[in-house]
């Protein structure tokens, strides 16, 4: 879960005003209200007073913004657009592009890196396909993290401080930030310091190994920002960001609790650690010619991702004593058999079935263990003008990504629940070999894109946009298998590649136009796509070992318009977008992850609203909301000769998991279809400078399921249907009205809702094991559920 972070490093003297923030969205400055896009800015005097620190809370104050955590970083989810594979929600550090880990499965979109927001000037979330200007990671949007600037004047530095308590946790959570600001040459060359560290305490048990708060976690980094304004017309930034993060996964039995009552018990044989380091290296000049100015972005990133989940059902079901059918058949016995015919397997006394019976039993509880490795850089350079009626922008941009998976099934002590790892194992494979298997994946993405947008001004009411992007990917893919693992259907294998490519175009149309000065409406139709690939998955048919890109136009309208002298700000969207060639994802045998085209579409329509009143002085009320219906235009359809499993349960041998098929008219899984958050903040003033802040706020989310057809034969509603939830939060600070210092008292899910976030069960899944009480068997669903209530104190101060 995302840790409750400390606030930023400064706080508003009064209510803080998101409708008057200046945003770079279109790569060039521009009031918000002015912006002819669906964008929310939320600044630092927003993100202290709702106490959001951590990128994962963005959620509480944008409409139609979702974010779900995974075992390695976060998929974000903007418009109910939503799908495995490369990001679908482009996410940046200022001017440079962050990337998932792509990982065995592809699915480098499930692993964005979180952003910790401390002194940051401001997050802008742009809703909508963002493809000229940001390329093919902005398919359904873009989230950008502006951090604070090194200051060439003054010396600045801030503290915070936090300590909470969690419902059911046995341990206090500590959080320290710190930044100093110094300028080394006035007016020409300044460093800006920031550092962290925070402990979350865990909540949740391990019956089975007798642990306690297994999933506890601790991060620590920090960001090194360097300016440099050699003359007056050229600046150019530097920074350099650490951070690194441990934790545990946190799913827990819900089968137990609804039998038992017994809540947050891991019942797994097991631990599950996490490991997420992360170093990002950029440099950004930006040089004033007068007729135009010259950005020039290179980065370098790092991230390295360990984690480990547990496969022992899966292998479970064919040790001694369970598997009833002739040992012969269990999976892979004739590639064992001819392997220990050839000597390849070492320690066994024959290889008979028996024989394979008697190896695969050897093995015991199972880990998945998956290292990951992803390095990117990326260079883009631009020219702009934005002085004159004609505003324009013209650009080159190149990636290249590379991303090394090694997948390893690694024996498990069982005492610890912790891998027998590394072992240093020797050919030939043996039987009672600690690793299992080993397969290392190498993957490349390349991209290459020419980008051009022009706005003309026509008068100083109508503006006309029209915006141009050539793309060109390169996709390559090889895998080898070292440590075979015939269960699972993988065999000694050497290295091979899978290649993949596709060029194309993305257009972009819009016209605004000014009804009075404090009121706007705009119209856009805009493309957005995101690149194809390879993938790994052994068994299936040859030609569905690539899949292509998949594209959407989008058309929209919108009204922007504040009222009363600014006491009333009403924002609304209204959108459509047609996905075609959508990507899908299936399961072969139940456990190995495959992405795939269908022929069909989808078409995706929704409405957005953001409003912000402050009828009385000291009084800001907010609300906004999204409402979007996600169809499916067409049969979902997978490629000939895969063949979709027909049992309603484990195990699946030799054909494809896809639970509900989806046909024309269904919802797509995961959406929900409403979104709605609202905050309330109040400052009393108060003698001697002193003043009160008194905050609230609720966010919702409605339910939705995690299928296409919920009218299918195998669904199964208690595990395929996930209820909608509501968070309330509070918020009480004495500070000083300049805001040099604050403390404050919080509480976060005030009523303690035990909020699901996530299921998977025994019932469709071949890797979790039935939960055994009283001697009775029963499916066990395993679900993540939102952080308990939390109450915490905090300080900060400035200087």
């Amino acid at each position: 879960m995302a840790p409750a972070h400390a606030q930023q490093a400064a706080a508003p003297a009064a209510p803080a005003d998101d409708t008057e923030i200046v945003v770079t969205a279109l790569k060039r400055a521009t009031s918000i209200q002015e912006t002819p896009l669906a964008i929310s800015a939320v600044g630092a005097g927003t993100l202290t007073n709702q106490n959001i620190t951590d990128s994962t809370q963005l959620t509480r104050v944008t409409p139609n913004l979702r974010i779900e955590e995974g075992n390695a970083g976060s998929r974000i989810t903007i418009r109910n657009l939503r799908a495995t594979g490369e990001s679908l929600v482009g996410l940046y550090y200022d001017e440079v592009p962050l990337t998932g880990t792509g990982g065995v499965s592809n699915d480098a979109g499930a692993n964005s890196p979180a952003v910790r927001l401390f002194d940051v000037e401001r997050a802008e979330v742009l809703r909508g396909p963002q493809g000229t200007l940001y390329g093919a990671s902005s398919m359904a949007g873009t989230m950008r993290i502006i951090f604070n600037k090194p200051n060439l004047v003054d010396v600045e530095g801030a503290v915070n401080g936090q300590v909470t308590t969690v419902y059911k946790a046995g341990k206090t959570g500590q959080i320290f930030d710190a930044m100093v600001n110094v300028p080394v040459v006035t007016d020409k060359l300044a460093v800006r310091v920031v550092g962290y560290y925070d402990y979350t305490p865990g909540y949740i048990d391990n019956s089975v190994l007798g642990l306690k708060d297994i999933n506890d976690g601790q991060g620590y980094g920090g960001r090194l920002l360097v300016r440099f304004r050699p003359i007056e017309d050229l600046t150019i930034d530097g920074m350099a960001v650490y951070q690194n993060r441990s934790s545990y996964g946190s799913a827990w039995n819900n089968t137990e609790n609804r039998l038992t009552g017994r809540k947050f018990d891991q019942t797994l044989t097991i631990q599950q650690p996490q490991k997420d380091a992360m170093e990002l290296y950029s440099g950004t000049a930006n040089w004033d010619f007068g007729f135009a100015t010259l950005t020039a972005v290179g980065s370098y990133a790092k991230r390295d991702v360990k984690y480990n989940f547990d496969y022992t059902p899966y292998f479970a079901r064919y040790y001694n004593g369970t598997y009833k059918g002739d040992p012969a058949r269990i999976p892979g016995y004739a590639a064992f058999a001819s392997d220990c015919r050839a000597g390849i397997i070492g320690g066994v006394t024959g290889c008979s079935g028996p024989d394979y019976q008697n190896f695969v039993s050897a093995w015991g509880s199972m880990t998945a263990y998956q290292p990951q490795s992803t390095k990117a850089s990326t260079e883009e350079v631009r020219l702009a003008n934005a002085d004159h009626a004609l505003k324009w922008t013209v650009g080159l941009y190149h990636s290249f990504r590379k991303n090394t998976t090694q997948s390893l099934l690694n024996t498990v002590d069982p005492v610890t629940g912790l891998q027998d790892y590394p072992n240093g194992y020797t050919f030939p494979y043996a039987y009672g070999a600690k690793t299992n298997l080993n397969r290392v994946i190498d993957d490349t993405l390349e991209q290459t894109a020419g980008f051009g947008e022009l706005t003309w001004d026509i008068t100083r009411k109508l503006s006309l946009t029209g915006g141009f992007r050539y793309f060109d990917y390169k996709k390559v893919t090889g895998s080898e298998v070292i440590i075979p693992n015939y269960v699972a259907g993988n065999t000694i294998t050497p290295f091979s590649e899978l290649k993949g490519s596709e060029n194309g175009t993305l257009l972009k149309f819009s016209a605004s136009y000014k009804l009075t000065p404090d009121v706007m409406l705009f119209a856009s139709a805009s493309q957005g796509y995101r690149p194809g690939g390879v993938n790994q998955t052994l068994g299936l048919p040859s030609y569905a070992a690539t899949y292509k890109s998949d594209k959407l136009w989008d058309y929209e309208l919108g009204l922007k318009s504040t009222w009363f002298d600014r006491k009333l700000v009403m924002n609304v969207s209204l959108f459509q977008m047609d996905w075609s060639s959508m990507m899908v994802s299936a399961s072969y045998q139940g456990a190995f992850g495959f992405i795939t085209n269908s022929p069909g579409g989808a078409r995706i329509r929704g409405v957005e609203v953001e409003s912000t009143i402050m009828p009385l002085q000291g009084l800001t009320l907010r609300a906004s909301g999204s409402y979007t219906s996600a169809k499916l235009q067409d049969d979902i359809k997978l490629p000939d000769g895969i063949n979709i499993c027909t049992n309603t349960s484990p195990p699946y041998v030799n054909c494809t998991v896809f639970r509900g098929l989806g046909v024309a008219g269904n919802t797509l899984p995961n959406t929900p279809k409403w979104t709605l958050q609202g905050s309330a903040d109040y400052i009393q003033p108060l003698g001697d400078d002193f003043q009160i802040l008194y905050h609230a706020d609720a966010n919702y989310r409605s339910g939705y399921w995690s299928i296409y057809d919920p009218n299918a034969a195998n669904v199964i509603p208690e595990n395929d249907h996930l209820a909608g939830y509501a968070q309330v939060n509070a918020r009480i600070g004495f500070e000083k009205q300049d805001g040099q210092w604050g403390v404050y008292a919080f509480v976060n899910n005030m009523f303690n809702k035990l909020a699901i976030l996530g299921k998977s069960s025994s019932a469709t899944s071949s890797t979790i094991a039935q939960t055994v009480i009283n001697g009775q068997s029963y499916a066990t669903q395993n679900i993540t559920t939102v952080m308990p209530r939390t109450i915490g104190l905090s300080f900060r101060t400035k200087f």
